[in-house]
């Protein structure tokens, strides 16, 4: 009978030591989404003042970056292109830039 409960109390303490390492792995991994999409965000603003953009959008889950430009803006691949080369600087290397083009008075859904 001790066997046995010195080796659920042993399979406990593992299962619990397993979860709490994966807790902190999630939780280090998140602040390191967060910490590359706020530098991303950071050194856009660049960008944003060169383009007329409508909105920008960075979504670390869907690995995307989501811009939205008026129609008339000419330079969307230009656009594009730079974002991307942003994105790689701060590892964020598989991201896929999308940029829509949106008339006027069209809402803008992500």
């Amino acid at each position: 009978m001790k066997k046995l409960k010195k080796r659920v109390s042993l399979g406990l303490g593992v299962l619990m030591a397993t979860y709490i390492l994966f807790l902190v792995y999630d939780y280090l991994d998140n602040q390191k989404k967060v910490e590359q999409s706020r530098a991303f965000m950071k050194e856009s603003n660049k960008v944003i003042n060169e383009y007329d953009i409508l909105s920008l959008g960075v979504n670390p889950n869907n690995k995307t970056i989501k811009v939205h430009v008026p129609i008339e803006e000419e330079q969307r691949n230009e656009l594009a292109y730079s974002l991307a080369q942003i994105a790689q600087k701060h590892g964020m290397k598989d991201y896929e830039v999308i940029v829509r083009a949106i008339r006027d008075g069209y809402p803008i859904s992500n």
